[in-house]
């Protein structure tokens, strides 16, 4: 099947399904951690992974451009695959001799040399990890791709609960994700079936011309996300961001819901544009349910702010709460940009991406310091907003040239204002329940979410239409095997 043929609804299911289980791992796994190690721990663990990422950025940059390649209709994709593991294997080995000689003289405050030693390895395996998915995803799985992704996080699970469990802290939890990013790349590399190849100079060449711009684009993105943590960290201290890294975690089945629409949307959007076909209406489909899960997380943060940290996270975690709202609302712009990024990628445009992330890091990185001197934690929350303000308004402004028009559908307006309505519901049953144990808590998020959905699906004829063809056709398999195993019991 041709890459400009994929089912975008059913890939995203499967990713959505992926990424929603891995979610459900990763935040058993902060929980953990939380009350394992306390807020101070669990911030040192987040900071030291913090500048492994930034670390990890470079193949994934190269990953996205390797994606972008293999994802072209009428591609040989060996050669791409073996440019991209030589590449990440010399990467590795110059930034690991670099490190271990510039270390020393780093200012690595509340980070111990173990915690150090978990970021060269954490940096040099997700690396490999993710040029391997990606290229996996590049060829037309998507959603495999984001199930071997899953996979990764329940072994990485089982490696960290294991390696705390014998006293390793901070630094179990970096090797035991440095240990399952190893395992699933070795996997990767199975599953895709192809067998790397010298690259030639035409690959090599042709692959330059998008990594030039996905490389710093991804180095920028990510650096943009981690700065939050490390201003923080420097500002504020490990505590404030244990409060940031465990509320992030409660909103992130919102932005991996994006993702999982957004990962399709890039490999179909390379395709047909790559014969020349339009893309809009796609992207216009992938940006009306963008928001489908940051809508009502954030208005569900409003209601129930630092009864969800304390619920989740512990008592110690309750003033995190203000920080939860903020992060929540950032989010909603944020989920906005991500399908707009993949498709204008798609497009064979990074140079225009990356211009909008590089403003967004400019913009974020100064007045995020200025305001944790004034208002700490908080104050580098409100400056992320600004920033996705900003980023949000650079793409739909690329978005009149590129898709002829800004992309923001009306279906968007329903979900706001099922939103709304869930929290207008919240916030009568939370000040008529005691909500001092988890089983009142979750009670009231399952009602919030059932008013979230009602609404919706009485509102939004097009929510409707677009449910019956992504489900439709999952209950149609499902009652097909039922029906199929029924009759094979009778027989």
């Amino acid at each position: 099947m041709s890459t400009a043929d994929l089912d975008i609804g059913r890939e995203a299911l499967i990713s959505a399904a992926a990424k929603f289980t891995m979610s459900a791992f990763g935040f058993v796994g902060v929980i953990i951690f939380a009350r394992v190690l306390g807020n101070a721990g669990v911030g040192r663990y987040y900071t030291a992974l913090a500048i492994a990422m930034v670390l990890v950025r470079v193949s994934a940059g190269l990953g996205k451009a390797i994606k972008k390649r293999v994802s072209e209709v009428d591609v040989d994709p060996a050669e791409y695959l073996g440019l991209g593991l030589a590449a990440h294997i010399l990467y590795v080995g110059v930034v690991a001799g670099v490190f271990v000689v510039v270390a020393p003289f780093l200012p690595f405050q509340g980070i111990t040399t173990d915690e150090v030693l978990g970021i060269v390895l954490v940096f040099s395996t997700v690396g490999s990890f993710q040029i391997l998915n990606r290229f996996y995803a590049g060829i037309g799985f998507p959603g495999r791709s984001f199930w071997l992704d899953t996979g990764r996080s329940v072994v990485t699970l089982l490696f960290q609960v294991a390696l705390l469990a014998v006293g390793m802290e901070s630094f179990g939890i970096l090797l035991g994700l440095a240990l399952a990013s190893l395992v699933s790349a070795v996997v990767a590399l199975f599953v895709t079936g192809v067998k790397p190849a010298l690259p030639s100079r035409e690959t090599f060449d042709y692959t330059g011309k998008f990594a030039r711009w996905s490389i710093p684009m991804s180095v920028v993105n990510d650096l943009y996300k981690r700065m939050d943590p490390i201003i923080i960290w420097l500002f504020a201290g490990t505590g404030a961001v244990g409060f940031y890294e465990t509320a992030l975690r409660l909103v992130t089945p919102a932005q991996q819901l994006t993702a999982s629409i957004s990962n399709p949307l890039q490999v179909k959007v390379s395709g047909r544009s790559s014969l020349g076909e339009d893309v809009r209406d796609d992207v216009a489909n992938a940006m009306s349910y963008a928001g489908l899960l940051a809508i009502p997380m954030f208005f569900g943060a409003l209601a129930l702010p630092d009864v969800l940290m304390r619920t989740f996270f512990g008592a110690e975690f309750g003033p995190g709460g203000p920080a939860l709202v903020g992060i929540a609302l950032f989010h909603v712009v944020y989920v906005y940009e991500i399908p707009l990024e993949s498709a204008i990628s798609g497009t064979d445009r990074p140079e225009l991406t990356f211009r909008v992330s590089l403003l967004g890091l400019v913009l974020h990185v100064p007045l995020a310091v200025f305001l944790a001197q004034q208002y700490g934690l908080l104050g580098v929350v409100g400056a992320t907003l600004v920033a996705e303000i900003v980023m949000f308004a650079g793409y739909q402004y690329i978005s009149l040239e590129v898709f002829d028009g800004v992309v923001f559908p009306k279906p968007i307006a329903a979900q706001v204002a099922s939103g709304l309505a869930m929290f207008l519901v919240v916030s009568q049953v939370r000040d008529a329940v005691a909500l001092g144990h988890w089983a009142p808590v979750v009670a009231v998020i399952g009602v919030g979410a059932a008013v979230y959905f009602a609404v919706l699906a009485v509102t939004s004829a097009h929510f409707r239409l677009t449910a019956g063809n992504v489900l439709g056709p999952v209950y149609r398999q499902v009652l097909a095997r039922t029906t199929a195993g029924s009759d094979r019991t009778e027989g």
